[in-house]
């Protein structure tokens, strides 16, 4: 992504928070574990099994325990990084994020996994970090979350959305047109 650009959509990305900060009525976000029947339940769950299956074999195996801590200036850094590194690219395909890094480029799919993956490397919580699918307008999309609070997240999004950081409940209250499909980390599914 071009700096420049970031940065124009950053600024409006930011005012754009603000403004839909100030509307009435935020919408909690709960997880709960009613998404068996989502049509992404199953490609999660295989990539989970791949992705826990890779980190045994590195040693590096997440767990539930809130161990870390959550950085909201170290996650604005990690996120801007990864926008500045990785392009976005139309596809169906997830990849390893191994390979979107290599590649610089990736569906937002792929740039949320990056993200969380990064954010674990510096030392987030495990059960802290997470990716969410939505559908709008008749197609999906991902970013990349940090659950701080028990009914919200920080979205991490790839400029689709925001280019800068934005609470869930402010965001995803003001866009009535998003609806969550799933949400998963590396051993966890789940909705809102």
């Amino acid at each position: 992504m071009h700096v420049l650009k970031y940065w124009f959509g950053y600024t409006l990305s930011t005012v754009r928070g603000w403004l839909y900060a100030l509307r009435p009525g935020k919408r909690p976000f709960v997880r709960n574990d009613r998404v068996r029947n989502s049509p992404l339940y199953d490609d999660v769950c295989t990539w989970q099994k791949t992705q826990m299956e890779s980190m045994t074999f590195e040693n590096d195996r997440p767990v539930k325990a809130l161990k870390g801590t959550v950085d909201l200036a170290l996650m604005r850094r990690i996120h801007r990084r990864t926008l500045l590194e990785i392009k976005h690219e139309l596809g169906d395909l997830w990849r390893p994020s191994s390979v979107t890094l290599d590649k610089g480029r990736g569906i937002s799919l792929d740039q949320s996994i990056a993200i969380m993956h990064r954010l674990r490397d510096a030392g987030f919580p495990d059960d802290a970090l997470g990716v969410v699918s939505v559908e709008f307008a008749g197609r999906r999309h991902s970013f990349a979350i940090v659950q701080d609070a028990p009914d919200d997240f920080w979205m991490l999004d790839n400029g689709m959305f925001s280019f800068s950081p934005v609470r869930g409940s402010v965001l995803l209250s003001a866009r009535k047109d998003v609806h969550v499909l799933i949400g998963f980390n590396f051993f966890d599914v789940w909705n809102y």
